[in-house]
């Protein structure tokens, strides 16, 4: 005889998930520059036909990622 407390449940599916341990929200990222390195970012985004934040970007994404050994 079957207890009747005891269920079959359906297989359930896998999800995974990151929680993020920083706690910092995905949300927009605010950075507020002083005016002498504002005026600076400024002018090197114009140069290079980019936005002030296109610039800042692009700087980020190359100071993190990791070097590429030059030929010589």
């Amino acid at each position: 005889m079957t207890d009747p407390m005891i269920r079959s449940l359906p297989p359930v599916r896998q999800r995974w998930s990151y929680d993020d341990p920083s706690g910092v929200d995905d949300g927009p990222l605010e950075v507020r520059l002083p005016q002498p390195l504002r005026g600076g970012v400024e002018t090197a985004a114009a140069r290079e036909g980019l936005t002030p934040a296109q610039w800042l970007l692009g700087l980020v994404s190359r100071s993190l990622s990791p070097a590429t050994p030059k030929a010589v």
